[in-house]
């Protein structure tokens, strides 16, 4: 499973409804967080660039990852990961990690650089 891409369900809440609701999107894996549950970067196309991250947004632009079938650019969230339990994945989008294996081990380093920033920072560093 880490490395892949996969459809995963989120709960959110929609502001129009006033009431949680559910969406699907993309997440790489990343890593187990025990038996049933996984570590996961969220893709997102990220429609407003103000909320960017210039270094730690990782950038898909769907010509150079055609194996993803993403119709628009989107970015892998290195900075926000989280964890999504075994039975909230659906179908697996793509091996990103076998398909692109130099963009894989460049978003591992960007999540090991942001980790390794937050805590120093917890620190005082």
């Amino acid at each position: 499973m880490t490395g892949k891409i996969y459809w995963a369900t989120f709960k959110y809440y929609d502001n129009v409804s006033h009431r949680m609701a559910f969406k699907k999107r993309p997440v790489l894996i990343i890593g187990k967080a025990d038996k049933k549950d996984y570590v996961v970067l969220p893709v997102s196309r990220v429609t407003q660039r103000e909320h960017l991250d210039p270094h730690y947004d990782f950038e898909l632009q769907s010509k150079d990852y055609p194996a993803l079938s993403f119709k628009t650019t989107s970015y892998i969230r290195t900075h926000k990961q989280t964890i999504v339990n075994s039975g909230e994945l659906a179908d697996c989008i793509a091996d990103f990690r076998e398909e692109y294996p130099d963009a894989y081990i460049s978003v591992i380093a960007l999540v090991e650089e942001f980790q390794k920033e937050l805590l120093d920072n917890a620190f005082g560093g």
